[in-house]
This record gives structure tokens, C-alpha cells and sequence, in this order.
């Protein structure tokens, strides 16, 4: 009978691996995964969020290692370098996260500012001698305002994202790598006030193997449309002899739509949506969405519009009978509802300020005496 039992338990072992076992299978796993995403990431074009997105998933392997104290010495040297990806992580993540919605076509130093200060607290951490414990509570409150301010960027933009393919990223990956971040620092939170969850580090592994694998099946599957290179310049409309040639019911949509926003100017109506202008085309969102997406070259509707109120701001700026008239009322009338986003998008398309592009339109225009 003992000789049964012990076979049975040894059938038992080969059949079901140790939980320590499993969890560095799953662990393993997750790295592997993690690094595949990030080489993924590492080809042309280097866009913005190409970088932050490598940069990220970098951080999410070494978090991986980093959550299961035995890696720390298999590694040796390597670890400073691996804890301190695992460190900035959050504040990675949220740039990854921005950086691809935002489709700016030139990298900002800026967004990598949240993850050098959680660096910064980290380390402060090992270099103290008092109790710490109040700075990784910081730390982790940083990095739960960075995820929650990601899950309102992944909310906020989803009705304007043109791209389909990051429309459907929007929700089922990104959130729940958000949604992942938020509970770990929840419980390491909790570990700091209370007591330690060991017991939650299997599932962490299990969750962090399963967000891997997804995650660059996703990546791998719509790399193009999300990575595609942005122009270095603004959202200006381009030539007519520029644009694509349609046919079809394409080319009548796209007549429709010139119609409505030069002649009509729907660009100036009040909180327009891509909604209420199909509605006003009487064309389904999603062909109108495809049309200015694939065809006129816009990854956001709010960049769409912004080529025709820049063109309209731009026009009464150059006019020397409007020189009179107020920045602030042109911003408006072109449909800006305030001066702080009409001031950066016409800095970011023309270099200039509005008052500048102004003084050296009217002097180019004036006539020489």
C-alpha cells in the first residue's frame, strides 16, 4: 500500500508540476513573450510609439522577473539593469499608452518623465536607512494615478480613433494591462499596511503569461495600421492633386463630404462628432470612418477637423481686412471652443504662433511704397 501511495503521489508530480515550478513555467513564459512584443516593436519606422511600446514591454518582462525573488541571483549583474525596467514600468506604460493615441509624429522627452520619477523614488528606497515604507506607498500611488489616467485616454478617445485596428485595441488589451497594474500595486499596496500576499504570486504569473501571449498575437496581427509613420508636418489639408483617386461610392462620399465642410463649414458646428456627420452625409459611421482613415490619410477625426478649422484660422490671419479683428474671435469662429488648443495645433502645423504667422502674413502681403 505504501509502495501505491508513493507511485500515486509520483504519478501525482509528473502529471501536475510544484506550484514553484509552474509558477517559473508561467514566468518563463511571460518573459518570453514579452521580449517577442518588444522585438516586434523594434523596426521601422522608429515611431514614438513604437519606442515608448518596446521600451514598455521591456519593463513588463522585467517586472515578471522581478516579482519572484529567486531570478535575482541567477541574474547577477543584470539585475540593477532589470529592476530598475521593473521599477519605471507604470510610468512606461502610461507613455506607451499616450504616445499611441495621440499620433504625434516627433517623440517628447516629456512622456518619459513619470517613469524617470518613480525611478527616482525606487531608488531612493535602497539608498535610505530609515524605513521605506512610506516612499513605496508614494511610488505606488504614482503608478495608480498613471493607470487610471490610461483607462480615461483609452475611454475618452475611442469614439475619434479612425484606425480601426487600435479601436479594437482599445478595450481588451490595453485596459487589461491597465486593469493588471492596478491590482498589483493594490496589493503590494497592501503588503506595505498589512501583511504579505505570497499566495497571489502563481496567479500573478498565470495573468501576466495569458496578457503576454495576447498581447503580441495583437501586435504581431495589426502592427501596421498601429505603428504606420505620421507626416513630420501638421494636420494641413493636402493638394487636390494629392489626394487619392475614388470611385464608386467612395468618390461620392468623399464629393459629399468636401461639399459639407468647404461650402457649408461643418467644421465650426459645436461639439461635431463623426457621428452626427454621417448622419448628415446619410452614410454608415463605419464607411465614413474607412474613407478619412484609408483614404484621406487621418488616423483621428479630430485631426480631420482640425485641417479645415487650421485652414479657415490660417485664411483670416493672412486677410488684411481682418486685422483687426481678435485671434481669440478667428479661434472661435473657425470652431475652437478655447485658445489653449487652437494656440498648440496651429504651432505644431505652421511653426509659428497665430500672432506671428499673422505679422509676417500681412507684411509679405503689404504693398511696397
Amino acid at each position: 500500500m505504501r509502495q501505491d501511495a508513493a507511485c500515486s503521489n509520483v504519478l501525482s508530480e509528473a502529471v501536475w508540476p510544484s506550484e514553484p515550478l509552474l509558477e517559473i513555467l508561467m514566468r518563463g513564459g511571460a518573459v518570453g513573450a514579452f521580449l517577442g512584443t518588444a522585438i516586434v516593436m523594434a523596426r521601422r519606422p522608429f515611431t514614438p510609439a513604437r519606442v515608448a511600446g518596446g521600451l514598455f514591454c521591456l519593463a513588463a518582462a522585467a517586472h515578471t522577473l522581478t516579482q519572484y525573488p529567486p531570478f535575482e541571483q541567477a541574474l547577477g549583474l543584470v539585475w540593477p539593469l532589470v529592476w530598475a525596467l521593473s521599477v519605471m514600468g507604470a510610468g512606461l506604460f502610461w507613455a506607451f499608452a499616450t504616445e499611441l493615441f495621440d499620433d504625434r509624429p516627433r517623440p517628447q522627452a516629456v512622456r518619459f518623465a513619470p517613469a524617470m520619477v518613480l525611478l527616482v523614488v525606487g531608488i531612493a528606497t535602497r539608498a535610505s536607512d530609515a524605513p521605506v515604507e512610506g516612499l513605496w506607498l508614494a511610488h505606488n500611488l504614482v503608478g495608480a494615478a498613471l493607470m487610471g489616467h490610461v483607462l480615461i485616454v483609452i475611454w475618452s478617445g475611442w469614439r475619434n480613433d479612425l484606425v480601426e485596428s487600435r479601436r479594437r485595441l482599445r478595450g481588451p488589451i490595453l485596459a487589461a494591462a491597465a486593469l493588471y497594474a492596478v491590482i498589483v500595486i493594490a496589493v503590494q499596496t497592501s503588503e506595505i499596511l498589512w501583511r504579505p500576499a505570497d499566495a497571489l504570486s502563481p496567479l500573478a504569473a498565470i495573468m501576466l503569461f495569458v496578457l503576454g501571449l495576447a498581447g503580441i498575437g495583437t501586435l504581431l496581427r495589426t502592427d501596421p495600421d498601429l505603428f504606420a509613420a505620421l507626416p513630420q508636418t501638421g494636420a494641413s489639408q493636402p493638394p487636390a492633386d494629392a489626394r487619392p483617386d475614388l470611385s464608386g461610392e467612395d468618390a461620392r462620399i468623399a464629393e459629399k463630404l468636401e461639399r459639407l465642410m468647404g461650402e457649408e463649414r461643418a467644421y465650426r458646428e459645436e461639439g461635431l462628432s463623426i457621428t452626427t456627420l454621417a448622419l448628415k452625409l446619410r452614410v454608415p459611421e463605419y464607411r465614413l470612418r474607412r474613407l478619412i482613415n484609408q483614404q484621406l490619410g487621418h488616423r483621428n477625426f479630430n485631426a480631420f477637423l482640425n485641417q479645415w478649422r487650421l485652414g479657415d484660422a490660417k485664411h483670416a490671419l493672412a486677410d488684411p481686412s481682418e486685422r483687426e479683428v481678435p485671434i481669440s474671435t478667428i479661434a472661435f469662429d473657425a470652431g475652437y471652443q478655447s485658445l489653449g488648443p487652437f494656440n498648440r495645433a496651429f504651432k505644431a502645423e505652421t511653426g509659428f504662433s497665430p500672432s506671428e504667422f499673422r505679422s509676417q502674413a500681412l507684411k509679405d502681403t503689404a504693398p511696397n511704397i
